[in-house]
């Protein structure tokens, strides 16, 4: 890291009664470090509690930067030296120190994270760059990559590798994987709103933010998919223990140390162990471990916090569940006991009865075209979430209950007709089953199938619980949220109108609640616009009336009366992550300097072009001011429009796409074709004829290659005439 060596001094124990500023563990939970407000750093590893290093007179650091880091090995932390870097990172099993070699010549970090494949990812907030440090044999380490990363207000680094980044112009939120330098998702956040904690889950699917108004002092929960990008849950108030899928029913926090009778004190950190998750606390300059509940989640949740709300998203573990009923051959079981909830079967030669045991609901789940009610259910098992999951001759069906009535929760077959005509076969449902992997989200369900059978009756009360199932997957935003991209391109390959805008029409209903633009519901306009293209050509008049409803949001109150701009702008900055070299940084310096010289040029030239006039005969003075100004006034004309504008932003989402191999060469001939192509400078987007003629569009203005070929064509006509007379 530097020439000279920085000796990192190995003492006993600091005084337990000093205050703790900072506490961090490895990404295993192997080793847990905690910084004293004097400066020392304990760390030692959790199964040897006793054995502690500690690492004497270090500097604290900025507030703004994040260094003091650990993994299984080694941990960095801030020092206070201007002439070198301003962090170390330090070898604590063999007390040594990591040396490393920028490529830039860099000397100061303000964030710095070890990486659960091992690597160390570091970022420069000043230039807006990032450093990827690995080594191959813990010895020696590389930067096998600096990535340009343009401007950013807030920065994190995921345990996996991934940067969220916060843009504060548009309320913009990305997450980049930066080793394919591809972008794994975006979000936008409520405008104003300004993130001030961003957690993410083990396994990265779920991503929670914490944003708060500074003006009004409101504060924000949300919680969106990083794999739709598409916000699942959004919360107004106190922070409280909620289902992250339905943040709606809450059981207040302070109850699970409560329960606990741990007395917490600042700082503290809860972790997810492969057993249990851990809380790291202190009390009276002391670190202690604990497991955070003493059992199961959701048995702590039903049992000791009373919670009685419905878990939205079934375990992973339910994929396992299906693939073992699929050998089961039959059960004889009538009732199934969960953690809260007990489901019962009633079976006779007619009905089939699923019932919620002590609540008095009951459901008939016979189609009415099945005549063999005994031979209907192969086998069933109840679900940690307490959902239960049937095998049956139409297929797997998985039923929850929720707001006080059974419903349908998924469903999956391998038959894409009527059911009337599909017989259960065990190898080909192993055969769909066999891609499936335990994932947080299970995956969807058979739209199609479930649209071929909307005709079907349930039971004696002839209920159509598909018709009903499906409904609900528009309705609701877990299922919007999940699947609705799908869904909606289920019903533009089916070529239904009605559907196509029930789904769209939710969609925008849950943008504009309560008359209120909600930017962080935006994304689920996706679901929509992504498929722009079809449904413009075939179902315009949906396109027009989602486009009708689609506010403007006045992002500024400040007219421009001398507007150059085109009517169709850019509002905010979009940026795309690049790798970048020594040379790069070289060649963009040299051409900034290069342009600071040629303004210097130009003003200098000004000056003694203004003194030659001055000095010159009236005449010739007033010949090159003609001359100038006859040059100049075309140019004035086309790009100087005399009109006010005004700042409207149209909230859509996927306005900006990030492609997932970047090119700098090919964004710079896309760029080149849209400004020589176009008056305006944009790349206008596909519209249908069908929807021009819906919407009674104006032709757009043409291009300067097609005036120009209009003028030749128009010159050539006029040439003939004068040839024939």
């Amino acid at each position: 890291m530097s020439d000279i060596s920085y000796v990192i001094p190995m003492e006993a124990a600091p005084d337990k009664n000093k205050k703790i500023l900072e506490i961090i563990c490895s990404p295993n939970l192997k080793y847990v470090a905690a910084l004293y407000e004097d400066g020392n750093i304990s760390l030692w590893p959790i199964e040897q509690p006793d054995k502690i290093i500690n690492i004497g007179m270090i500097y604290i650091g900025e507030s703004d930067e994040k260094i003091f880091a650990i993994s299984n090995k080694y941990i960095s932390f801030s020092i206070n030296r201007d002439e070198h870097y301003n962090f170390k990172i330090l070898d604590f099993e063999n007390e040594k120190e990591v040396l490393l070699k920028f490529p830039d010549c860099q000397k100061k970090i303000d964030y710095l994270s070890f990486i659960d494949n091992g690597d160390i990812i570091m970022i420069n907030t000043k230039y807006y760059r990032a450093y990827v440090f690995s080594s191959k044999n813990n010895i020696t380490w590389v930067c096998e990559s600096m990535i340009e990363l343009k401007y950013f207000k807030k920065i994190y680094i995921t345990p996996k590798g991934k940067l969220i980044i916060f843009n504060d112009t548009i309320y913009e939120i990305t997450m980049w994987d930066v080793e394919a330098l591809s972008i794994k998702t975006h979000i936008l956040v409520d405008w104003n709103f300004t993130p001030e904690s961003i957690e993410i889950s083990d396994d990265e699917e779920l991503l929670a933010i914490s944003a708060k108004n500074e003006k009004t002092e409101e504060t924000r929960l949300y919680v969106f998919s990083t794999e739709t990008g598409i916000n699942l849950s959004f919360y107004e108030g106190n922070y409280n223990l909620m289902d992250p899928y339905n943040l709606k029913n809450q059981i207040d926090a302070s109850d699970l140390f409560e329960r606990n009778k741990i007395r917490i004190q600042e700082p503290y950190i809860i972790r997810l162990d492969e057993i249990s998750d851990k809380i790291i606390y202190t009390i009276d300059g002391r670190v202690l471990i604990e497991e955070l509940v003493p059992e199961k989640w959701i048995n702590y949740l039903r049992n000791e916090l009373n919670d009685t709300n419905c878990i939205t998203s079934p375990s992973k573990n339910a994929i396992d569940i299906i693939n073992k009923l699929i050998d089961v051959h039959y059960t004889d079981k009538k009732e199934f006991q969960g953690e809260f909830l007990k489901w019962g079967l009633e079976i006779n030669d007619k009905s089939v009865s699923l019932k919620r045991i002590n609540k008095k609901k009951q459901l008939d789940i016979l189609p009415s075209f099945y005549s063999n009610a005994t031979n209907f259910i192969l086998c069933c098992e109840i679900l940690e979430n307490d959902d239960f999951i049937t095998i049956t001759r139409i297929g797997v069906i998985i039923w929850t209950y929720r707001n006080s009535d059974i419903k349908m929760h998924y469903y999956w077959n391998y038959w894409n007709g009527h059911l009337k005509g599909f017989e259960f076969e065990r190898n080909k449902f192993k055969s769909f089953l066999y891609d499936w992997t335990p994932v947080r989200i299970l995956p969807v369900s058979n739209y199609e199938t479930i649209y071929k059978n909307l005709d079907i009756k349930f039971g004696k009360e002839e209920k159509k619980l598909f018709k009903t199932f499906l409904e609900d997957n528009i309705k609701e935003e877990f299922y919007l949220t999940c699947y609705g991209k799908i869904l909606m391109k289920t019903f533009i390959k089916l070529n239904d109108d009605k559907w196509i805008r029930f789904l769209g029409d939710s969609c925008i209903e849950k943008c504009l609640r309560d008359n209120n633009h909600l930017i962080s519901k935006i994304s689920l306009l996706s679901i929509i616009f992504e498929n722009f293209k079809e449904l413009s050509k075939n179902h315009p008049a949906f396109i027009a009336s989602a486009l009708s409803a689609i506010g403007f949001v006045v992002c500024s109150n400040i007219v421009n009366p001398n507007s150059n701009s085109p009517h169709l702008s850019s509002y905010g900055k979009y940026c795309h992550l690049s790798k970048t070299s020594f040379i790069d940084i070289l060649i963009s310096n040299l051409w900034i300097h290069w342009i600071s010289f040629q303004k210097s040029f130009q003003k200098s030239f000004q000056k003694s072009f203004q003194n030659i006039l001055q000095e010159s005969h009236p005449s010739v003075r007033k010949f090159i001011v003609d001359r100038i100004v006859d040059l100049l006034d075309p140019i004035v004309d086309l790009f100087t429009v005399g009109r006010s504008s005004i700042i409207l932003v149209i909230p859509l989402p996927n306005f900006v796409s990030y492609p997932k191999d970047y090119n700098f060469w090919k964004e710079f001939h896309v760029i080149d074709i849209v400004q020589n192509n176009n008056w305006s400078g944009y790349k206008k987007p596909y519209i249908s004829k069908n929807l021009k003629e819906v919407l009674q569009l104006p032709e757009e203005e043409p291009s300067n290659t097609e005036i120009e070929e209009t003028i030749k064509k128009l010159k050539e006509s006029f040439d003939k005439i004068m040839q024939n007379k």
